[in-house]
Parts: structure tokens; C-alpha cells; sequence
């Protein structure tokens, strides 16, 4: 799939159909599943008439709430009068290309955050496809900026699991300005602020003295335990991560790019951008919180400790205080 002024391909629902062209502009969705059905109702026992494959890019179709058996209102993207699709399994996105700074990188670094649909990852510039692909909204430390022998520009992206470089055409990544991650309400002193995580809502709630002024949804643990229950503390961040499953673990995955990561224990367990799932309001997760990038932002600025700019990875001894709750009554 191109970058820049090319256009992208849309994918056929169904799997003979040849593909179009579309416009850049609108809000775009990427498949999340490798086989996502087309139903002929809202409904996933509904008869299906095609599906979209993973990684397939559909410009973003109208968004219904239905309720399901269980009276949860769920979401769907309806492609058509009789075509639908769920949308826990579609990112939403858009193909934003940039053009490369003229100003050179800081010292140290800068981070960036992918602003297309996806793209392919190479070992060197325009050498040796790796066969990984970066997402839209991953966000990754950038180190370097190099021309190819055809004067292509691209970015080099540490590794922050095992310090290698991985690189991508620089037109698909925008540099975070400092402006987008000032501190929300700095007024407000540190032991003012709270957060909820309540797990059988599977919602978070910030407060300022005890007025709410957040509420979102997220996907936490998938069994009980994952995500621990009491009272924690943000007092390690870091603004993108490489995540990675742990030794036994029996959920393989291997995660760049994971957004606006704040730590609530010493074990891993975080508040943190998702780009793999859009099931909000459903356990998801091998313990973190998962969250939509935007809203993991949010969690980011607004709750303490404040990260520097410049800053890969911050920590210090207290932060905002995490209540997370059972949702019957307390811890």
C-alpha cells in the first residue's frame, strides 16, 4: 500500500470482487481479524454474505449500537442495508503522511507516532523488508534520519526491547510536538487527583476533588487476578513500548509501538494505548488496561508523575493515586 499522494486500495468484502479507489481523507477502518464476517443483520448469528481479511483498509462505514442477548449495547459498522460488520474487530484510522522537518532531530531523540493506515518496517532503509508492519497511532522514539541512494527519506525507530533499529519511510510518521503532552490540570495538586478502574463496568473514572471529570471505557484481564484489585499508583511512564509476552505465558504476543504507557505496579500492569482490538467495555487483556490511544493520552498527561519531554522512560516514588474496584461494593 502506498504513501504519500498514492492512493490506497480497498479491499473487496467479498473475495472475488476486484478492488477501488478511494479518497484519503474520510476516517478509514483496519481489519483486525483475520477473517471479519459480513452479516446480513447487526447480529453475529446473523447469516453472513462475505468478510474483510486482516489488514484489509475500508474507508469507515456508519457506526449503530444494538443491544445484544445480554442487554449490552454493541457496536457495528453497517456497510450497507444488509451488510455489517462488528466493530470491536475495526481500528479506526487515517492517512496522514507528513512532510519530513527541515529542522534536525533533537539531541537524544524525539518521538513520533505512525500517521498512516499501517507500513512495512525494514531492517536499512529501502533494504530488506522485515516482514513487520507499524500501525497507525504507534508510537516510537525516533533517533535518526537518513536518505536512501534514491533520496527517499526514512526514520530510524529504536527498539526498546532488544536496542536495535528498525526503519520506515519518514512520510509516515509525526513528530509529537511538546504542546501535545503538557499536563492536564497542573493546578490541581497531586493528592486532588484519583483515578477508578472499576472491573465489572469495565470503566475508568478520574476525579478532581471528587468531581468526575473523565469516564471511558476499556478492556481489562481476561481472568480474574490478571488485572490486580486495591489500591495503586502512576508513578512510572513512559510515552511507547515494546510488549512483549512473558516466559510461560501461554497468550503469544509481541506488541510495538504500545502508546502512553502508565505503570500502576511493579509487574507491568499499566494503562496503555491498544491498536489490536476496538472491544471496549470487554475483558480483553493479560492484565494492563487497555485503552483507546487517545484516551491512554489523556490518562498520560493528566495523572502524575508529568514526564518530560525529552523523556523515554520517568519514574519517581508516588504518582496518582488507582483505586481498582471489583464494581460490587469496593476492592
Amino acid at each position: 500500500m502506498g504513501l504519500g499522494a498514492l492512493s490506497m486500495l480497498l479491499p473487496a468484502p467479498v473475495a472475488d470482487k476486484s478492488s477501488v479507489l478511494i479518497d484519503l481523507d474520510p476516517p478509514l477502518g483496519r481489519i483486525l481479524r483475520y477473517k471479519l464476517l459480513i452479516h446480513e443483520e447487526p447480529n453475529a448469528l446473523s447469516k453472513n454474505s462475505g468478510f474483510y481479511k486482516y489488514d484489509d483498509i475500508i474507508p469507515l462505514p456508519k457506526l449503530i449500537y444494538v443491544e445484544n442477548v445480554l442487554k449490552r449495547k454493541v457496536g457495528w459498522y453497517q456497510i450497507s442495508d444488509t451488510e455489517y460488520i462488528e466493530a470491536a474487530w475495526v481500528q479506526p484510522v487515517f492517512d496522514r503522511p507528513n512532510a519530513v522537518p527541515r529542522e534536525p532531530l533533537p539531541e537524544g531523540g524525539a518521538l513520533g507516532e505512525i500517521s498512516v493506515p499501517k507500513v512495512p518496517v525494514y531492517f536499512e532503509p529501502n533494504k530488506l523488508n522485515i516482514l513487520r508492519t507499524f500501525y497507525y497511532q504507534n508510537n516510537f522514539w525516533v533517533i535518526n534520519l537518513e536518505y536512501d541512494e534514491f533520496g527517499k527519506a526514512w526514520y530510524e525507530l529504536w527498539d526498546d526491547l532488544n536496542g536495535l533499529s528498525n526503519y520506515v519511510p519518514a512520510s509516515a510518521v509525526r513528530l509529537i510536538k511538546p504542546e501535545e503532552v503538557t499536563p492536564l490540570s497542573p493546578d490541581v495538586p497531586a493528592d486532588a487527583k484519583r483515578i477508578e478502574l472499576d472491573l465489572y463496568k469495565q470503566e475508568i473514572r478520574a476525579f478532581e476533588y471528587e468531581r468526575l471529570v473523565f469516564q471511558t471505557l476499556c478492556s481489562t484481564g481476561i481472568r480474574d487476578g490478571l488485572t490486580p484489585v486495591g489500591r495503586w499508583m502512576t508513578n512510572r511512564k513512559r510515552p511507547c513500548r515494546r510488549m512483549v509476552n512473558e516466559p510461560g505465558n501461554p497468550n503469544v504476543y509481541d506488541l510495538p509501538g504500545v502508546p502512553w504507557v502508565s505503570y500502576i505496579t511493579l509487574f507491568g500492569v499499566a494503562f496503555h494505548g491498544a491498536f489490536w482490538h476496538s472491544n471496549w467495555g470487554n475483558v480483553m487483556s493479560n492484565g494492563c488496561i487497555n485503552m483507546k490511544p487517545e484516551d491512554a493520552k489523556w490518562i498520560y498527561r493528566w495523572s502524575n508523575p508529568t514526564v518530560p519531554f525529552n523523556k523515554y522512560y520517568y519514574t519517581e516514588e508516588t504518582g496518582t493515586q488507582v483505586d481498582v474496584l471489583t464494581g460490587f461494593g469496593g476492592f
